[in-house]
């Protein structure tokens, strides 16, 4: 699914932009994260409050394209 798509369903407050999310970046923020805390429960949880600070700025912030 294409980073417009998903920011879309974000804007519709629909739960799919979050399972789109999680395809699309899912595998890499985890391995940012686990990279950075060196935990794996630490880095879903890292991954998990940015998938939510994402739903609660979408809207009104706008992404930029």
């Amino acid at each position: 699914m294409e980073d417009t798509q998903i920011i879309a369903l974000y804007w519709q407050r629909s739960s799919d932009a979050i399972r789109a999310s999680e395809e699309a970046y899912g595998a890499y923020c985890f391995t940012v994260a686990n990279r950075i805390v060196e935990n794996r429960e630490d880095a879903e949880e890292c991954v998990n409050d940015a998938v939510l600070d994402v739903w609660n700025s979408i809207p009104p912030q706008q992404p930029r394209s």
